[in-house]
């Protein structure tokens, strides 16, 4: 049985899709082969400041799983880049702190 880890992935404006998508994808589907159970090694979850929708770039709708205020505890935070990373993220205090 292998020891799961929580990922989360940061949403918010115009976060790039496959910024935030490609790594879902990839940890959701990281499971050990040996094993002949579905032995999953990460869950991954979705955390915006707010837990309402999130307008991805070029308007993709996303609605994060969990909020700042009430998500589990994670073992690795991702961070997607672009626009909404570059011109808008990096002056939110609350996603700083």
């Amino acid at each position: 049985m292998t020891l799961k880890r929580t990922v989360g992935i940061l949403l918010f404006n115009e976060v790039e899709v496959l910024d935030f998508a490609g790594p879902f994808e990839v940890f959701s589907l990281a499971e050990n082969a040996a094993s002949a159970s579905d032995d999953k090694h990460f869950d991954v979850i979705t955390i915006a400041e707010y837990q309402a929708t999130i307008s991805a770039r070029n308007g993709l709708q996303v609605i994060p799983d969990y909020s700042f205020a009430n998500h589990p505890d994670i073992d690795v935070l991702i961070v997607p880049g672009g626009y909404g990373a570059e011109k808008t993220e990096i002056y939110n205090k609350v996603v700083i702190d």
